[in-house]
């Protein structure tokens, strides 16, 4: 039951997301490719995040949920982003933290995107990147 629950949720959010009105907020206004991969990582994130807040703890937790986000998938496989694994993401509603959760693999030496636990996805550069704190 509470699988239906999320595809019906993740379905609604895209349809959100299509309509114009996004669940997630993307990049201080701009949408990149970045982004939109950032962003669809903190769902799979959510989606894959257990009933007892715990976080995917390897690529292969989120391969069940590829097809409904490719984007965010490929870009984990490939190493282009980073995800601090068995970090819990915030769910749908919650408030979350600014702790970083997952990141652009350029982001420790050249600064970019990041996401944080909240589903926020901003720019960071490598120094404020070094001393943001990291979900755990």
């Amino acid at each position: 039951m509470t699988a239906v629950l999320r595809f019906l949720a993740a379905g609604f959010a895209i349809g959100l997301g299509l309509a114009g009105c996004s669940g997630s907020p993307q990049s201080e206004g701009r949408t990149t490719p970045q982004a939109t991969a950032l962003t669809e990582v903190a769902d799979l994130l959510r989606a894959t995040t257990g009933p007892g807040g715990r976080g995917p703890a390897r690529l292969a937790d989120l391969a069940r949920l590829e097809p409904q986000y490719p984007r965010g998938y490929q870009a984990v496989k490939s190493g282009e982003i980073v995800v601090v694994w068995g970090a819990p993401m915030a769910g749908e509603g919650e408030t979350g933290t600014d702790a970083v959760i997952a990141y652009e693999k350029k982001v420790p030496t050249d600064g970019g995107l990041v996401l944080l636990h909240n589903g926020t996805v901003k720019e960071m550069s490598a120094d404020a990147f070094k001393s943001a704190p990291k979900a755990k």
